[in-house]
């Protein structure tokens, strides 16, 4: 877990609500007065101690911790002569809160520590919750999350017994947040819910929106960000209702991570900005570090490395001012890996060098093995083999001074890793059976790591059947891994991406002859994007019970995995010496645990597959063998699947009696600059042929050409297409043979699919009797004011449709589209398309907002998509961009945005989707919207598609590529009228 997300939680200090100014609490309770002149002077000293205290109080919930402490340690001394016990501890509480401030726990500690000491002896019953709520939050920010959970029950039993329910709302707060640390979610939301019922009841705003903060919190980590808004927004009224602006900075914090997540990275970065610019007016420097490496991070996920860099510095000055120095060299690796990313291998070794020298300083010995395995990498990658072997020999001892599991299996890893690179495959198993038990207790990802560096190993000496068991091995654990893939080192030390994993077993089967083995191992590599998302579809999102909910739940298991899995390297971190029998039987138990949970997720994938075996199919979640993507196909048909390695182009030919591979070397940068070079060309009016003919016949040389000449493409007439990576956002219609100038539209009918093992479920599916239109064709413009275009289409739909209607404006609600999909009506839908390239189960068609409830919000998005039943035979999404999205702009390799739409749309019934790669200038788009529905009539939707393309080549006004390219169909492809629905399109 980072420091960023700790510093965004709200732990609800037992002292912050109560212990205000204007507040009473018994701590503070003055003696009654007397006669005495002598108790009249005591009296006056007491409200005078009171005075400054309360003065602190309200100077540090402003921010101003230096004035606030100076405060208290100056009365401190002067109450204690006084013998004063309950402000004594009061003061000592405040100064360890100060401390916690400054990340300096011990200090904080001790003072917490004294506090309570001096409670217990005063018999201060009143106040024993907010030490024990203090000492609780202290451990659980040190990861002593067995001591956090006894402090915290303490503190939840002591205000019991005093009835105070703020004590009890607190502690319940901060046991939810060590329930997070355990993997404990239902606890924990339980938890926070709790905690903002009793601030409400006590009209506390403060205490209750920092609940509402926590619950944001929890669900971006679960991936409902969404729903994270709502709680973030509520939160940032309150604070503004009490003028609280440290509360407000940290929920615009969560509510950047939230908006990050969905996508939506102006959103994120405004709302970060926000909380920075109240983080630099509070003066809070811990967090205006955070919020700097927060969105450092957005800029770096979007590939502004420049700009990342400089926030990293900025957040790096100030964590040296705070004497965090810690934060700074995690900092400083950070910017060596945008270098090493870069190509700059020096300043990567500046950076991470210095990183090492701040590390070593302070005795962090994990993060200094870390640097020490980052700068042997960044050595090997250079070829100073005498460096790499002085810092892993580093590495290795620092990992015996720790003496537990995860380091040693890192250094395992590491040195693998840069034997691998060197060469030496022997030496590089021989280091990985030295640490076999380190790397068979470890997560999914370590297993995975191992087992490709094993596979690659073996190819060098070379022994195939070995290389081929182990890179399956490392595929088998990668599918069960999903999201992002091991630890920032496993990542950025040696490329540690799943696609690299798959190409790693591909490579091996073709070597030894076994096609179609490595077919299905290409496709199942393509199929999983939505599985890896499906974290997200937590209880909140409430899936069916189907094999989305039942992955949805598997996703939760998982996490829960993990969680035992940090927990049992935290007890692990313990030296030998310091084990007591207590804590080698919490090891064992969880390590059982840790058993147990693998067992039970591995087996709930077997159930979510037998549960519902198509559904499984069309998201991954079932392999399906070569020979029933065969039998699926019809005469003529041919399978294209292309897999993207970073120095090859593999593509996989299949027809009904053969598979074969073609392997085209090409690397993937120079790959990336041609298909983005052909879509700039290509994806605006005024283009001109001789701009951009020499690039679309490059990439027909590259991409079909090569298969041609095998012969494996004699007789066919259609091309079933299976894009990878970069060639999702190639418009394959518009390439171009140079021999006789025909585009491979001319040739050969187009269908797209997310993955080739959808086809027999499309296509049984229709057999036995699938969904056929019948309901009346519909049309939808919800915005026809933004988007003229869309009337041009509505009408031209309208045109060639006999019967259809149309959905305009205000009545083109969500809700009106959810009942359409469900009704089996024909929908052809003029709007904009959102994709997340981040996580693909908010990609969203956008609609007219209707009742404001999430299903009638304006925003279809695929995690809904994914509960629906859908009837329609096809979907026509014509938009901006409904093909194509976030990626194109800033992830262009990642390729699954669109993939994702319509492999949701297909998932939830529809038969065919249809979706454009660019939006298209409006007469052009009714063009072709008249053209495709007239050829509809008589013909499957991907011969409509094919027909309509050809018939634009063929005018003056609409003969470039710009007109007719960008539309592609993925699904079925068969027919979506039978003889008595054929009527519902004519021609008027």
């Amino acid at each position: 877990m980072t420091l960023g997300w700790r510093v965004f939680l709200l732990a609800v200090w037992a002292v912050t609500s109560n212990c205000s100014a204007g507040q009473s609490s018994p701590s503070r309770r003055t003696a009654p007065p007397t006669q005495s002149s002598a108790s009249m002077g005591a009296h006056s000293t007491h409200l005078d101690f009171d005075s400054i205290i309360a003065q602190g109080e309200s100077v540090y919930l402003r921010g101003s911790f230096d004035t606030a402490q100076l405060l208290w340690i100056g009365v401190l001394d002067r109450i204690r002569t006084t013998h004063d016990s309950a402000r004594e501890a009061r003061v000592l509480t405040w100064l360890g809160l100060t401390a916690y401030r400054r990340g300096d726990y011990s200090r904080a500690r001790a003072l917490g520590e004294q506090a309570l000491a001096l409670k217990l002896r005063a018999r201060l019953r009143g106040d024993l919750s907010r030490s024990y709520n203090a000492l609780g939050l202290l451990a659980w920010n040190e990861g002593r999350l067995s001591d956090a959970t006894t402090s915290l029950e303490l503190a939840a039993e002591t205000a019991r017994a005093a009835g105070d329910e703020a004590g009890l709302a607190k502690a319940a707060n901060n046991l939810a947040l060590v329930h997070i640390e355990l993997g404990e979610f239902v606890e924990a939301r339980s938890g926070f819910l709790q905690t903002r019922a009793s601030a409400a009841r006590l009209k506390d705003p403060r205490i209750e929106g920092g609940a509402l903060t926590n619950l944001g919190m929890l669900d971006v980590q679960l991936g409902d960000p969404r729903a994270a808004i709502a709680s973030l927004t509520e939160a940032r009224r309150l604070y503004r209702s009490i003028n609280y602006e440290t509360g407000e900075q940290n929920a615009l914090g969560q509510l950047g991570t939230a908006y990050d997540a969905l996508g939506e990275p102006r959103l994120a970065l405004a709302a970060l900005d926000s909380a920075l610019g109240i983080a630099r007016k509070e003066g809070l420097k811990q967090e205006e570090a955070s919020n700097l490496e927060l969105i450092a991070g957005v800029y770096r996920q979007a590939g502004d490395f420049r700009r990342a860099l400089d926030l990293y510095q900025q957040a790096n000055t100030l964590n040296g001012e705070l004497g965090l120095v810690v934060e700074r060299g995690a900092n400083l690796r950070s910017v060596a890996e945008i270098h090493a990313a870069l190509g700059r291998s020096d300043l990567a070794q500046e950076f991470a060098t210095r990183a090492l020298r701040l590390h070593r300083r302070v005795g962090a010995r994990l993060q200094e093995l870390r640097d020490n395995l980052l700068l042997a990498d960044l050595a090997a990658t250079v070829g100073a083999a005498e460096v790499a072997s002085a810092h892993l020999r580093a590495a290795t001892i620092l990992a015996a001074m720790i003496d537990a599991r995860g380091p040693r299996a890192e250094v395992a890893l590491g040195r693998a890793a840069i034997l691998v690179r060197q060469g030496h495959g022997r030496a590089a198993l021989r280091s990985l059976a030295g640490a076999e038990a380190e790397i068979a207790l470890g997560d999914y990802a370590t297993v995975s790591q191992a087992a490709t560096l094993r596979a690659r190993a073996y190819l060098q000496i070379p022994r195939l059947d070995s290389a081929a068991r182990s890179a399956q091995a490392a595929v088998a654990a990668v599918e069960r891994v999903r999201g992002n893939f091991g630890s920032g080192f496993l990542r950025s030390s040696y490329g540690a991406d799943k696609s690299a994993i798959y190409a790693d077993l591909i490579d091996v089967l073709l070597r030894v002859g076994r096609s179609a083995e490595a077919f299905e191992v290409a496709d199942r590599a393509r199929s999983r994007v939505l599985l890896e998302h499906l974290g997200a579809a937590s209880d909140v999102l409430r899936l069916p019970v189907s094999a989305a909910g039942a992955f949805a739940e598997g996703e939760l298991l998982l996490r829960r995995i993990d969680t035992l899995t940090s927990r049992l390297d935290a007890l692990e971190a313990t030296p030998r010496a310091e084990r007591d029998s207590a804590l080698m039987g919490q090891m064992k138990a969880l390590g059982a645990e840790l058993v147990r949970a693998r067992g039970d997720y591995e087996n709930g994938l077997v159930r979510a597959v037998e549960l519902d075996a198509p559904g499984a199919t069309l998201l991954g979640g079932r392999q399906v063998s070569a020979l029933e993507i065969q039998r699926a196909l019809g005469s003529g048909e041919v399978v294209l699947e292309y897999f993207v390695t970073s120095r090859r182009v593999v593509v996989f030919v299949v027809n009904r009696d053969s598979v074969r591979s073609v392997s085209v070397p090409i690397p993937l940068e120079d790959l990336g600059r041609r298909v983005r070079l052909a879509r700039d060309l290509i994806a605006q009016p005024s283009g001109r042929l001789e701009a951009y003919s020499e690039v679309l016949s490059g990439l027909y040389d590259v991409l079909v050409a090569p298969v041609e000449r095998t012969g494996a493409l004699m007789g066919a007439r259609r091309l079933v297409l299976v894009p990878h990576s970069v060639l999702a956002y190639l418009p394959f219609a518009a390439l171009r043979r140079s021999s006789d100038d025909h585009y491979l539209m001319q040739d050969y009918v187009l269908l797209h699919l997310p993955s080739a093992a959808a086809l027999p479920t499309l296509r049984h599916h229709e057999s036995s009797g699938g969904e056929q239109s019948s309901g009346a064709p519909l049309v939808f413009v919800p915005f026809p004011d933004a988007l003229p275009g869309s009337e041009l289409e509505g009408r031209a739909f309208r045109r060639a449709a006999s019967g259809a209607e149309a959905r305009r404006g205000s009545h083109a609600t969500e809700l009106e589209f959810r009942s359409a999909l469900g009704g089996g009506s024909l929908i052809h839908v003029a709007t904009h398309g959102v994709m997340n390239s981040r996580n693909s189960l908010f990609s969203r068609i956008e609609l007219t907002p209707g009742s404001g409830e999430p299903w009638d919000d304006g925003r279809l998005e695929v995690h809904e998509l994914l509960r629906l039943r859908i009837r329609s035979p096809l979907v026509f999404l014509s938009g901006c961009e409904t093909g194509v999205g976030a990626a194109w702009s800033n992830q262009f390799a990642r390729g699954e945005d669109y993939a994702t739409l319509a492999q949701a749309f297909l998932y939830a019934g529809a038969s065919n989707v249809m979706a454009t790669l660019w939006r298209i200038e409006d007469k052009g788009a009714a063009a072709f919207a008249q053209r495709f529905y007239t050829h509809l009539r008589g013909q499957a939707p991907v011969d409509a598609l094919a027909a309509g393309q050809r018939d634009l080549l063929q005018t003056v006004e609409y003969a470039a590529p710009f007109y007719w390219a960008a539309y592609q169909l993925s699904g079925a492809g068969q027919s979506v009228f039978d003889s008595h629905t054929a009527k519902a399109v004519s021609v008027q």
